[in-house]
């Protein structure tokens, strides 16, 4: 089980960052070489809001469906997980993950019902279905689950693992060397002094930078920087929420993140190599 695992884990995150590269062996390759252990982390993290209340809302359905093969000493510890997850839990992921949890009640209620008609059925075929609705019983929020997750990894799959961030550098830096749409497989380069970019990895000397919207790799001297705001890419990331536990308290959702595109806006109003106002 550990090694299958591991190597579905690797698929995984070998699939996202094919995604992420939007497609691209170059890129895909380019990004794996820079950032391997980004990669594992960065993806779990970016489904968080997803993740925590897969957490909460799962420890307590199997605590209550194999209620009689826990251990008592295991108790406190489960009452502990499904609590602390399901207060992190983002309130708007927490109500629709509460959907899925009635759907995936009323699907076992059906299976119940069905286990009872066919009872009674004799032959292969009897034992066919029971057998079958044996297997599922109790876990359809294991498929319900799953189901969803897939669907939501493949709707964001182009969406990187670390944060969005708005540029400005003192010269041009090269955002694309292709345009399909105007020349195909021909040299066009575009560059740019403002742009909404994703970076990957970067030392004292250089930012290696993905483009938002190309998705080109870029590494661009740190000396040539003026300005790293990190924002909030509306295009690609997941809008946030309020805890549960916040919003029991009343306190409402404060992001200090602005959208990429705003700050990309008001960045071209500056000139280049403008301080911005000391607040």
């Amino acid at each position: 089980m550990v090694a299958v695992g591991s190597a579905l884990l690797l698929l995984l995150f070998i699939i996202k960052s094919y995604g992420v590269a939007r497609y691209s062996l170059t890129t895909t390759t380019a990004l794996l070489v820079a950032t391997p252990s980004q990669v594992a982390l960065g993806t779990v993290t970016i489904y968080a809001y997803y993740v925590l209340p897969a957490v909460a809302l799962g420890t307590a359905w199997f605590a209550v469906m194999f209620r009689d093969r826990i251990r008592p000493a295991l108790w406190p510890l489960i009452v502990i997980v499904a609590t602390l997850t399901a207060l992190a839990s983002p309130l708007t992921y927490l109500v629709r993950g509460f959907a899925l949890l009635m759907v995936a009640i009323w699907v076992e209620m059906v299976i119940r019902r069905y286990r009872r008609v066919w009872a009674d059925l004799a032959g292969e075929v009897g034992r066919r279905r029971r057998r079958i609705l044996s297997g599922l019983q109790g876990l359809s929020i294991v498929y319900l689950g799953a189901g969803a997750m897939a669907g939501l990894f493949l709707f964001s799959l182009d969406v990187p693992w670390v944060s969005a961030q708005a540029f400005q550098v003192s010269d041009p830096v090269v955002v694309s060397t292709q345009n399909k749409q105007l020349r195909d497989n021909e040299l066009t380069i575009d560059t740019a002094h403002r742009f909404v970019g994703y970076p990957i990895d970067e030392n004292e000397e250089w930012v290696t930078v993905l483009h938002a919207d190309t998705r080109y790799i870029m590494r661009i001297p740190q000396s040539k920087v003026e300005f790293r705001l990190t924002c909030h890419n509306e295009a690609d990331q997941l809008h946030g929420d309020r805890p549960l536990f916040e919003a029991l308290q009343g306190n409402p959702y404060n992001s200090h993140n602005i959208d990429c595109r705003k700050v990309v806006n008001d960045l071209e109003k500056r000139p280049l190599g403008r301080p911005f106002p000391v607040q």
